[in-house]
């Protein structure tokens, strides 16, 4: 029986575990240029959620996070193959359903990439919505 989805108020500290883990994850990865944004709900104020940082990082190519598996394996990630989302690169920090932080490859600009910080940015600014999105 798996363990059941637990959902924390939100929590302000979660903005600087998020800055903490971005800083770890450039310097793993110094000689390749990234950007990094914070997604998902723990990067929404207010909202509730599971206690797992999303973070978003875009590349040029989805073809050079092969060589960033190494790098993030010396900071605790293992990358997870996901076949029905190839526009996406996956790592998990953490046991396996008890991960604490996932980490989100996109090509830099994408539909995808666009999606994410526009769906992020909307909750942001509509507390309704917010609020309807954690009922």
């Amino acid at each position: 029986m798996e363990k059941p989805i637990k959902i924390e108020d939100y929590k302000p500290e979660w903005v600087s575990e998020f800055e903490q883990e971005k800083a770890r994850i450039m310097e793993a990865l110094k000689n390749y240029p990234l950007f990094v944004e914070h997604i998902g709900s723990t990067s929404v104020e207010g909202l509730g959620a599971k206690p797992i940082l999303d973070i978003m990082a875009g590349v040029h190519h989805l073809d050079e996070v092969d060589m960033f598996i190494e790098p993030l394996q010396s900071i605790g990630y293992v990358f997870v193959a996901h076949k029905e989302f190839p526009e996406r690169r996956f790592f998990r920090k953490g046991q396996w359903r008890a991960g604490t932080h996932h980490l989100h490859f996109y090509k830099y600009g994408s539909e995808q990439w666009k999606n994410q910080l526009s769906f992020r940015d909307y909750l942001r600014t509509h507390p309704n919505v917010r609020n309807q999105h954690q009922q």
